[in-house]
């Protein structure tokens, strides 16, 4: 696939947020995603399109926001996208706002995207989940 298609597709899964099983319709069944700085204490991964789907749903539940794609880097590999995002919304339980910055290495296979490894400040989702203080 050309760079410009799978640009396209990844604007596709921007656009379905919020809907799990739209998200997981661009993804291959082996698709992976990695999340390195979302547990201060280890990695996270999830791999399939269905345990993916099921964490979507949860996180749906709990985060309901929008991404905004703010630059896309083209890559020798066409398969292989980096790009940059923002995401605007809010966390339900607290109603609070919820705003980040992302960087993601996007890969793709047969007009799928097969793989993702997304950099976010966590300390940013968890102060937004954090239960309101007393002080």
């Amino acid at each position: 696939m050309s760079a410009q298609t799978n640009l396209e597709i990844l604007q596709s899964v921007f656009d379905s947020m919020g809907d799990a099983d739209a998200v997981v319709a661009h993804y291959t069944d082996d698709y992976v995603l990695e999340l390195p700085y979302a547990h201060p204490e280890k990695p996270d991964r999830t791999e399939g399109k269905e345990v993916v789907r099921e964490r979507l749903v949860q996180a749906f539940k709990i985060f309901r926001f929008t991404l905004h794609l703010t630059e896309a880097h083209t890559c020798a590999d066409p398969d292989l996208l980096i790009a940059e995002y923002i995401s605007q919304g809010e966390v339900i339980p607290t109603g609070r706002r919820y705003s980040n910055r992302y960087i993601g290495l996007w890969r793709f296979r047969d007009g799928k995207v097969c793989f993702t490894r997304e950099y976010l400040n966590p300390e940013i989702a968890r102060a937004a989940l954090a239960p309101e203080s007393d002080d």
